[in-house]
């Protein structure tokens, strides 16, 4: 019990810092989200719980849960799917029909952006950009960072986003924001990949960016899953056959509705037997504002 509290103790204070440093919501008492007057997180990073997320690099590969990072390929895992339940998946695939653009970006390339830039190359609209002090959650590694830039991206199309880059600069500096398994009209709070600080001072043009959308964010009907009170997901296997693996994909969705991170996390099971169940605890799980947003199955 005293693991799940300091998970949502942590969770929450990650939002508080997003909704106080970008101003994506209404005003909130900073005492009850845990965080200080200048809008840092007070929430240290707490212990990993059972079902530990093994990085994106292959480390920590402790538990039966995962980081899903929006940008491998070749990692623990990656935002997509692939036929199998390895960790072998490439961007873009998926089981749904899918589309990929990558246009020639020079017509939007060097563009100011300031509040509600709609992306010429993709039905994006990036809501606003600033700096963020708190918990970076983008590789799961929860450390503390200071004046990272962060924007609030809506994906404006009819379409799911499967994986998404979008490349700022800030005068001179490049920036790269990825976002992962974003739903048609919704919106996610991003880090900057690379840590890198933002200035004000320096303003803001636009790079480019690559989508991958998706018809459908895949649920497996062999699959039952029934998020439990005390955080965890129980997953029953409703087939009429043993299943080798199943990932569970989710993200973290505030209370004003929109996603915390680019970043969508995994939990994996293996070997669940047909008519068996399962609970998880992933540690970046919390069933109050966890949103399950694919379940999947692979033969091993």
């Amino acid at each position: 019990m005293l693991k799940n509290l300091s998970k949502n103790k942590k969770i929450v204070g990650i939002i508080a810092c997003i909704v106080v440093v970008l101003a994506v919501a209404v005003p909130v008492g900073m005492n009850k989200l845990g965080i200080t007057s200048d809008g840092k997180s007070a929430n240290k990073n707490s212990q990993n719980q059972s079902s530990d997320e093994s990085k994106s690099n292959g480390d920590n590969n402790e538990g039966n849960t995962d980081v899903a990072t929006s940008n491998e390929s070749n990692g623990e895992e990656s935002n997509s799917s692939s036929n199998n339940g390895n960790n072998s998946e490439s961007n873009g695939s998926s089981n749904n029909s899918s589309s990929v653009e990558n246009n020639d970006t020079s017509n939007g390339s060097g563009d100011k952006v300031s509040s509600n830039y709609k992306t010429p190359d993709a039905s994006l609209t990036i809501q606003r950009i600033k700096a963020y002090s708190g918990i970076f959650i983008e590789d799961g590694s929860d450390k503390e960072v200071k004046n990272v830039a962060a924007i609030q991206v809506k994906n404006t199309s009819n379409q799911a986003i499967e994986y998404a880059q979008i490349e700022l600069y800030n005068g001179d500096n490049k920036l790269a924001f990825e976002v992962s398994t974003l739903p048609a009209n919704s919106s996610a709070v991003v880090m900057e990949k690379n840590k890198t600080t933002f200035s004000s001072s320096k303003g803001v043009t636009y790079g480019k960016t690559t989508v991958a959308y998706t018809d459908k964010l895949e649920k497996s009907s062999d699959i039952k899953y029934t998020t439990l009170d005390d955080n965890g997901i129980e997953i029953t296997n409703k087939s009429k056959k043993d299943i080798g693996c199943v990932r569970v994909f989710y993200k973290y969705k505030s209370e004003d509705g929109y996603y915390v991170g680019g970043i969508t996390y995994t939990a994996k099971v293996e070997n669940l037997k047909v008519g068996k169940s399962q609970t998880i605890y992933p540690s970046h799980y919390a069933t109050d504002g966890g949103e399950i947003m694919m379940v999947k199955t692979y033969d091993e």
